[in-house]
């Protein structure tokens, strides 16, 4: 009797927890989920769904509910891993339909996928290089756009990554964001770019998009499009106001010596 109560429990709790991720899962349309898929997905997962720096996810996924599954996963992200947060709710930018239509699109991979789409031919969008700076920054604007605008934006003013058109807190800029580029940030979403770290660019690849970035204030600064730069001043801007300051408290102490 009690070994029958025991089954009859188990198989209670199951049905209740199907029900539950039933009602979780919303209905997807696997079609525009690939849509949405490559412009958000492929740069980490790859335009084949095989991985590139994220995992593989043409795989059958250990879930009684695969689109519940997968669902929340994109909405809330993996704790403790590069995967961000997609859902609005979280602070991400797609909604729950969007998710629940790319959670449909990858619940049909499992076997594997040809590449959704011919990649889009970018087209240069105009601005100033920066002097001095390391790398082809006209290079590093296609390797932005192939690889960065879907965490950081089109122009660079931060999407579910940082807003980059801003000063660089470093003495040396240049190095600071091949570095961050290179090596990724722990405990954050930015992974490691660099191929020696396991990543899909080249060195040259990460000089040229560095040269881009430093470029991105030159030319909101020239009125060529961006966003103007905001966060810690720059060490020139910084020593110029120092100058000004000496200068105007010098004069100060002159007038007051002089009608002493």
């Amino acid at each position: 009797m009690l070994k029958k109560m025991s089954v009859l429990v188990g198989v209670s709790f199951g049905l209740v927890f199907v029900g539950i991720s039933l009602a979780l899962a919303q209905e997807g349309d696997p079609e525009h989920g690939a849509a949405i898929y490559a412009a958000n997905c492929a740069v980490c997962h790859g335009a084949d769904a095989q991985g590139r720096i994220g995992v593989n996810l043409s795989q059958d996924f250990p879930s009684i509910q695969v689109d519940a599954f997968l669902q929340q996963t994109i909405a809330d992200g993996v704790s403790g891993t590069r995967m961000p947060t997609w859902g609005q709710a979280n602070g991400g930018p797609l909604s729950d339909q969007d998710i629940a239509d790319v959670a449909a699109y990858v619940a049909g991979l499992a076997g594997g996928s040809e590449p959704i789409a011919p990649a889009p031919t970018f087209v240069s969008r105009p601005f100033t290089p920066a002097p001095g700076v390391t790398g082809d920054p006209v290079a590093g604007q296609v390797v932005f756009a192939k690889n960065c605008v879907m965490c950081h934006g089109e122009d660079a003013q931060g999407r579910i990554g940082a807003k980059l058109t801003k000063e660089w807190p470093s003495i040396n800029p240049a190095a600071y964001i091949r570095t961050t580029v290179e090596n990724g940030v722990d405990g954050s979403p930015m992974p490691a770019w660099l191929d020696a770290n396991g990543g899909p660019l080249t060195k040259t690849d990460i000089d040229n998009v560095s040269a881009y970035l430093l470029s991105l204030n030159v030319t909101a600064n020239n009125g060529l499009g961006g966003v103007a730069a905001d966060g810690p001043i720059s060490l020139g801007a910084g020593l110029a106001i120092l100058v000004m300051m000496a200068v105007l408290i010098g004069a100060a102490l002159v007038n007051y010596y002089r009608r002493a």
